[in-house]
């Protein structure tokens, strides 16, 4: 059963987002459950499809509600995807009753450039340019109880993903060095961040490893809730890391790394 809902956000300059919804009614079954936001990866310029719909699937599978979120990328630029995610947990936690979700239990979940994506929601929540901007009552009404982060965008510093910040501020002629210190992600973590899940590989050649460690260095330093889980091999996308998300690649097929699904099932009991 899927539900698209579209999402309109100020600076959208090639339309609206789509949240779809995956999964039933937990009503149906009387107890409420718990909802996972994704956001595929793609650099910002793309949304990568085997980093939605099947990752939103396993999911559903575990038990939760599930939604993918088509988010804006270029010409688009930063701030409009993360106003869109805001309004997606918005959305969900106001229609909570109607899914049968648990409010308390919305977390965002994100691989490479939606990493980045999800992580930001993380820190900027309770931002005015965020939450005054898509108009809602209160700030918490877009706050994750949780980030799950596979292989994240994190940093605009000496280990940066080449291109993303000229991505995010392509649209008003490049990026000030004030535009990189905001979107570098670890400078942004305090007290307000929600508890999170990272995994990634040593080898990743797209997004170097440090992203991750840097992150979770940031949430070590504020006593926050951290699960980093750092596997030896693999490449960058991995997505569920089984032949489902592969492509026919037998590289994007790994046994030891597919198991963060099974890893994060118990990190999402515990919320």
């Amino acid at each position: 059963m899927e539900e698209k809902i579209k999402i309109n956000v100020q600076g959208q300059m090639t339309g609206e987002a789509e949240l779809i919804a995956y999964g039933g009614d937990s009503k149906v079954r009387g107890k409420k459950q718990g909802a996972v936001i994704v956001c595929p990866g793609g650099g910002y310029w793309q949304v990568v499809s085997k980093e939605g719909e099947p990752v939103a699937r396993q999911f559903v599978a575990m038990g939760y509600k599930a939604f993918v979120l088509k988010y804006s990328v270029l010409p688009n630029g930063f701030p409009v995807s993360l106003l869109e995610l805001a309004k997606a947990v918005a959305i969900v936690r106001e229609r909570a009753d109607d899914w049968g979700i648990d409010p308390d239990k919305i977390v965002v979940c994100g691989f490479s450039a939606g990493g980045h994506l999800a992580c930001s929601l993380g820190v900027f929540w309770n931002r005015e340019f965020v939450w005054g901007a898509i108009g809602v009552s209160s700030k918490e009404i877009i706050r994750p109880n949780g980030m799950i982060l596979g292989y994240p965008v994190i940093t605009s510093g000496e280990y940066a993903h080449n291109k993303f910040v000229e991505r995010l501020f392509q649209y008003r002629g490049g990026a000030k060095v004030e535009d990189k210190k905001l979107v570098s992600l670890e400078n942004q973590v305090g007290s307000h961040t929600p508890k999170e899940f990272i995994w990634q590989t040593c080898t990743d050649q797209d997004v170097p490893v440090e992203n991750s460690l840097l992150l979770a260095k940031a949430m070590r330093e504020y006593g926050l809730n951290v699960e980093l889980h750092i596997f030896p091999d693999g490449p960058h996308g991995l997505s569920l890391a089984t032949s489902e998300t592969s492509e026919g690649k037998i590289e994007f097929e790994n046994a030891h790394c597919s198991m963060w699904t099974e890893l994060v099932g118990h990190w999402l009991n515990k919320l």
